[in-house]
């Protein structure tokens, strides 16, 4: 039997080795709350959603940790980083790219290279159109929207059906039309869309914990989304991608849903450098985590 001092030393390392770091930032509105990984040159990173769990891309930021020092921000309205109040005047995108602004300050960080994925590379596109001086690199993975727009939605929309068959959409549409599903039903549900946005469909109960490590907040995605259209969001008008002049690098799966996105991107923005992974949907880091670490590693020695 081990003995219980070390079954604490045992915790201890993992804990360690997990979150080198966590700290958090005061503001106005609450606190904002970050993890970092290792030591060395800084790697903001970004996670999707919008509403999504830090710990979707923290073994990202483990990766990066052990060459870099990755800073995996809670984004306000996720994980403890919750304002007061939590309304439509503290979601908003000007929101969220005045906090990367408050977390690159805070750590007296004056170019910053951001690493996002999904909703968090819309966040770094905005972040680095807005404040272009304060960025020296983008890597952008399996990226989002660059406008909103009906036109995409529908896009989006048939690509992730087109992917499911006849019995899983039969399911799907099931589901959609409960205005209250038990828990069992909302798991059936995730399920399903996720089928969606990924590659190989035999992975699927092994990639779900991965992409749902924790839950994510539901209350900040629709904030968000309402802002998104409020506001008109559009990188190729205001804020224009174009005031930024640093290097883009993205990071897509070649079968994803969204990847019509980033062929978009390279037409609006074509300086930027594309690397495809192959056989993988949205979440090329857990499909194909060796052909994604791999390009990613020579992606930053690039940087």
């Amino acid at each position: 039997m081990r003995s219980p001092i070390y079954c604490i030393i045992a915790l201890l390392l993992c804990n360690t080795a997990r979150s080198q770091q966590t700290d958090s930032i005061k503001y106005a509105n609450g606190y904002l709350y970050y993890h970092t990984y290792g030591k060395g040159a800084p790697v903001i990173v970004l996670t999707g959603g919008p509403g999504n769990s830090y710990r979707q891309q923290e073994a990202v930021a483990m990766e990066l940790g052990k060459s870099y020092k990755a800073i995996l921000l809670e984004q306000r309205g996720t994980g403890r980083s919750i304002p007061a109040p939590f309304d439509s005047t503290t979601i908003t995108l000007e929101s969220a790219i005045a906090d990367v602004g408050r977390l690159q300050d805070h750590l007296q960080i004056k170019q910053a290279l951001i690493y996002g994925h999904s909703w968090g590379a819309m966040l770094a596109m905005c972040y680095a159109a807005t404040h272009p001086e304060k960025v020296k690199a983008l890597v952008l993975v399996a990226p989002g929207y660059y406008k909103i727009s009906q036109e995409l939605f529908a896009v989006h929309l048939a690509n992730v059906r087109s992917r499911l068959g006849l019995a899983e959409l039969r399911q799907l549409d099931s589901l959609s039309a409960k205005t209250n599903r038990s828990a069992e039903e909302a798991a059936a549900y995730d399920r399903l869309v996720r089928y969606g946005y990924i590659y190989n469909k035999y992975k699927i109960d092994s990639l779900l914990p991965q992409i749902n490590a924790a839950p994510s907040n539901a209350t900040m995605r629709d904030l968000m989304i309402k802002d998104l259209m409020r506001s008109g969001y559009d990188l190729t008008a205001r804020p224009a991608l174009s005031r930024y002049k640093g290097p883009i690098q993205v990071i897509s799966g070649r079968q994803d849903a969204l990847a019509f996105y980033t062929y978009e991107l390279k037409i609006i923005h074509p300086s930027m450098q594309l690397h495809w992974i192959q056989e993988s949907g949205h979440f090329p880091m857990f499909e194909q985590p060796k052909a994604f670490y791999d390009t990613l590693s020579q992606v930053l020695q690039k940087l």
